[in-house]
């Protein structure tokens, strides 16, 4: 149910709607070769054999039937009645038959046969759908409301099909669309397309036989209902479709148009959430309340597919589809009234992370420069500390404004980093030319400008801002807490940079600097434990750094967001730290309370943060062979990566990397290639070769590459990862494991059994010492150890 907060689950439509059932066969009297009962001795048509009635109809019947040859599957036959051999009845089941031949779309059933029989009765055999009722299934599946309308999308794009070769069905109803699975996927069929009538009872009511008046009354425009034949068109397919997206999303039905007053009203109130008339409408209270309970973009789109007035409709099923889409992708839906407000209200949202990334920046940038001119003019006597009040805020605003200025406004409508990227060139450059003459403003703005060049993924500017910021402050006791702030910068980007052990040095460092010059529980010497902890972690020394960590943790417990970042970062590191060693219950653990505590502060600059957790997650769901539920928390993490940071961030990279891991683990390694190397392209261009992320993208690569048969390609890959890690990273057993065990399976793939043992024993060994014995990838090792063996023995 959409929005509806006194309910999960949408209601089951009443028992007398229930959809199309299957029907006992207990009546062949008609059918040529019958002998009654018994399943051997049913009749045949063609070459098919009859099973089972389906349901039945004022033109004839639907049967189950089997087919022998030329291949064996179960149809759909539809027979028509003897009784309306004659006149239009058989022109119209004929029509019927040559309409569905022409179409071929994997949301209509298919037609793949026809004939006649010894006494002239027409048929055809179609698809049979085994499935249930698109309602029903939704229900049965516990689909939520976006699942729900991508699978109705999926038949607005069969029902456009249709009317894109002049075929309307008159007949769309939750009966006619069957939704069954394969491997995980929702198949919709759209099934009868008779346009005299429909060949499926409808609980008691009999079906009219005119083909003015073919349909379901419930799911009827109003011109249908009225007979008005000339004003038939696609649009009365679009209003019922209209009228099962309600029942869809809500599990009732509007007002049918044999109450024309009630759907007026009902139609007017899903522009708006009044609906005080509804209890004095007979029977159509249970609507009135469902559509309270809709979202209102939603709302809107129904009150256009459910126009009384054709005109006012959508004018195509693909319209209504292309606004759902919309509304799901969070963009502007055409049905709800324009207004400024709401425009904005949707880009805002949509762009959310970027605006609030854009903002902080600003922020900073701002906020930077006012810290800075007041910590100068507090440091000043009073005499001088006016006069220098004077000149630095002149200064300090006409660079402020200055740079502001030369914002384009094409580039803030974009909102993303970009915007960013162009703010932050024109301050590096002003700072240097404006403020050369002033270092302790300097200063400030070059720890602002490096910050903020860290964040969106620009580390050789960032470097040299922070650097210069460093240097500046140095030996400065009025500047110590921005020399703090900036080599614990510099030292988060050489853990990003893969150079933990200089990142620990420095960070050591500033623990001692922090220790002895400032009180305990400041900020930052609680950031420098932290990194200290994160940098030893890094260099895989777990025993060493989970004390740190536990200690951050205990000692950062105020809720102001300075702290509160520490101690979610603590508690991020913690959780890798648990990741690594497969306590997985304890790093779930760890990364549900970060992800609670940022829900509950409501904090935007933590939903970076709430991305890599979550990031973090997902690689534990890998670390578990979990790989099919890493994958949609992976695509998402991408998606909002790349529209963040671009297609080169390190984080944007990562997500990559990490989803190509899922797919291949699937079994899907041609779906994971692409990744991989979109992943170790942009990791060689950002770090170079030796980098251990581009030797893992490497290795990754290769990995993908065998599974892909083309081990000529990958043992090459894994021998350069090898020997490089070998040379950068002599002191990282698991690393080297595995690397030792990529070039192992290579060699085994190739032939090479001799060469094969040997990796492959190493790796075993150092996967067991870094890891444990039990660690799935020792397994792994062990299980290849023993192909390569037998491979052995059998060259002998």
């Amino acid at each position: 149910m959409v929005e509806r907060p006194d309910k999960d689950e949408p209601r089951t439509p009443r028992d007398e709607d229930d959809d199309r059932t299957l029907i006992e066969a207990t009546e062949f009297a008609s059918l040529p070769g019958d002998t009654g009962n018994d399943a051997e001795a049913l009749a045949r048509i063609g070459g098919y054999r009859l099973l089972e009635l389906l349901g039945k109809g004022g033109m004839g019947s639907v049967w189950l039937a089997e087919q022998q040859h030329p291949v064996q599957r179960k149809v759909a036959l539809k027979l028509v009645r003897s009784s309306v051999l004659d006149g239009l009845a058989k022109a119209l089941f004929e029509v019927e038959r040559q309409m569905l031949a022409q179409m071929a779309h994997p949301c209509i059933a298919q037609v793949y046969d026809a004939g006649s029989t010894e006494e002239g009765r027409p048929w055809f055999a179609m698809e049979w759908v085994p499935g249930e009722p698109i309602t029903t299934y939704a229900t049965d599946q516990g689909m939520d409301a976006d699942d729900r309308i991508r699978l109705f999308m999926r038949i607005c794009q069969g029902v456009q099909h249709a009317h894109e070769r002049g075929i309307i069905h008159r007949d769309l109803k939750p009966a006619n669309v069957l939704v069954y699975s394969i491997d995980g996927d929702h198949l919709p069929k759209i099934i009868d397309f008779g346009i005299a009538t429909s060949l499926h009872d409808e609980g008691d009511a009999p079906q009219a036989n005119s083909s003015d008046k073919a349909g379901t009354q419930a799911y009827m425009s109003p011109e249908q209902y009225a007979e008005d034949t000339q004003r038939i068109d696609t649009r009365s397919d679009v209003y019922a479709l209209g009228v099962m997206l309600f029942e869809l999303l809500t599990g009732a039905r509007p007002p049918s148009t044999a109450q024309p007053d009630a759907l007026e009203t009902f139609h007017t109130s899903l522009g708006r959430r009044q609906t005080d008339q509804a209890h004095s409408i007979p029977d159509a209270a249970e609507a009135f309340d469902a559509a309270r309970a809709l979202n209102r973009e939603l709302r809107f789109i129904l009150a256009r597919a459910l126009a009384p007035d054709r005109e006012d409709r959508y004018a195509s099923a693909a319209e209504l589809a292309r606004d759902l889409e919309r509304y799901l992708s969070d963009q502007v839906v055409e049905a709800v009234p324009m207004s400024r407000g709401y425009r904005w209200g949707k880009f805002a949202r949509r762009n959310r992370l970027a605006l609030s990334a854009s903002a902080l920046v600003m922020l900073a940038l701002v906020s930077g420069l006012a810290l800075a001119l007041w910590g100068l003019i507090q440091a000043q006597s009073e005499r001088d500390r006016a006069q220098l009040a004077a000149t630095r805020a002149e200064q300090t605003s006409d660079f402020v404004i200055n740079m502001l200025d030369s914002i384009d406004p094409d580039y803030a409508s974009g909102a993303d980093t970009a915007l960013m990227r162009r703010v932050l060139d024109d301050a590096a450059l002003r700072a240097g030319d404006e403020l050369a003459e002033q270092p302790d403003i300097l200063a400030q703005i070059a720890l602002t400008i490096g910050g903020a060049y860290l964040a969106i993924g620009e580390d050789t500017s960032a470097a040299e801002h922070l650097d210069r910021a460093e240097s500046l402050s140095a030996d400065r006791e009025d500047l110590l807490r921005l020399n703090l702030r900036a080599g614990l910068q510099l030292t988060t980007l050489d853990v990003r940079l893969g150079e933990p052990g200089r990142a620990l040095e420095r960070v050591e460092r500033l623990v001692e600097l922090t220790r002895t010059t400032l009180p305990p529980g400041d900020i930052l010497r609680l950031d420098a434990r932290s990194l200290q902890a994160h940098a030893l972690h890094r260099l895989s020394d777990i025993e060493a750094a989970e004390p740190i960590i536990l200690e951050v943790i205990a000692a950062a417990t105020a809720d102001e967001p300075p702290i509160r970042r520490v101690r979610l970062e603590s508690l991020q590191t913690l959780g890798q730290m648990h990741s690594d060693r497969m306590q997985m219950e304890q790093a779930y653990e760890a990364f549900e309370r970060i992800l609670r505590e940022i829900e509950e502060a409501n904090d935007p600059a933590l939903r970076e943060l709430s991305l890599s957790v979550k990031n973090d997650v997902a690689v534990a769901y890998l670390r578990e062979q979990r790989f099919a539920e890493a994958e949609a928390p992976l695509r998402e993490l991408l998606d909002v990566r790349r529209s963040l940071f671009g297609d080169r961030h390190p984080m944007t990279l990562s997500a990559i990397s990490n989803l190509a891991g899922s797919l291949r683990q699937q079994g899907r390694p041609n779906d994971a290639l692409p990744f991989y190397q979109e992943s170790m392209e942009g990791l060689l261009d950002l770090y170079g070769p030796l980098h251990p992320n581009s030797l893992i993208a490497r290795y990754n690569l290769g990995n993908c590459l065998l599974d892909l048969d083309r081990a000529d390609e990958s043992v090459v890959l894994h021998r350069e990862a090898l020997r490089d890690a070998r040379q950068e990273l002599p002191n990282n057993s698991f690393m080297l494991g595995m690397f030792e065990l990529g070039l192992g399976k290579s060699a085994l793939a190739i032939g090479n059994a001799d060469q094969a043992i040997e990796l492959l024993t190493s790796a075993n060994a150092l996967i067991s010492e870094a890891a444990s014995p039990d660690h799935y990838r020792a397994n792994e090792a062990r299980e290849f150890l023993a192909q390569a063996q037998l491979l052995a023995d059998g060259n002998q």
